[in-house]
């Protein structure tokens, strides 16, 4: 395996710890990177920039509990950038996956031309549907809007609620939790694997008919 379309891909981006925009050039090198993979079994898995190569099963329970702990940060994914660009904004997202299953997940959205800043988070679990697909359950919501000056800048420091538990009580808590309720559905929750090794992960967003890179930050 000496063609390195891993690396390739990488280095089309301009960042490799946030969202990158969408071009038509790093889709067709994700296609390349996706087509031409090379695999290996959960047991003997090994994976180097100078040799990438997918997990076996990547869906499986084995193959999750093998790579998949970790913070990851969403580095490429059409449909967001897309939503950002309609807003005129940005978003970041990334996702805590612990040994035991557990997750958490924050969105940081900024969007000057409304005057919005601030975090939408998740928690949850995840795990195998059968050897090709992964899905997350959700069962928590909440968010933190930053408070802005006149000039538009934050007046707290820039971090993310980390659990439900950190948020005060409020109409507004009980509201996004009641929302967030009601939008966690299977549509959203099941996630068809392309790709994972033990710093990047491609998974299928079906319901938008697009993809999702995320790269592993520690």
């Amino acid at each position: 395996f000496t063609n390195n379309d891993k690396e390739t891909f990488l280095n089309s981006l301009e960042h490799d710890n946030k969202l990158n925009k969408h071009t038509d050039e790093r889709s067709f090198l994700l296609r390349k990177l996706l087509y031409n993979k090379q695999v290996q079994p959960p047991s003997t898995f090994t994976s180097s920039p100078s040799s990438p190569n997918s997990i076996q099963n990547p869906g499986s329970l084995e193959s999750i509990q093998t790579v998949a702990s970790g913070l990851w940060k969403v580095i490429y994914a059409p449909h967001m950038t897309t939503m950002a660009n309609i807003g005129g904004g940005e978003l970041d997202v990334q996702y805590d996956l612990r040994n035991d299953l557990t997750m958490t997940s924050h969105a940081r959205y900024d969007f000057p031309f409304f005057k919005q800043k601030g975090y939408l988070s998740v928690s949850g679990t995840y795990g195998s549907v059968n050897e090709l697909v992964c899905r997350v359950d959700f069962d928590q919501a909440w968010f933190k809007p930053f408070p802005l000056d006149e000039e538009g800048k934050m007046t707290e420091e820039d971090v993310p609620y980390a659990s439900i538990e950190q948020v005060p009580d409020s109409v507004g808590k009980s509201i996004v939790t009641n929302v967030g309720n009601l939008m966690f559905l299977e549509s959203v929750s099941v996630f068809p694997v392309s790709y994972m090794d033990d710093d990047l992960c491609v998974f299928d967003f079906e319901l938008l008919g697009t993809r999702i890179v995320a790269r592993k930050m520690k």
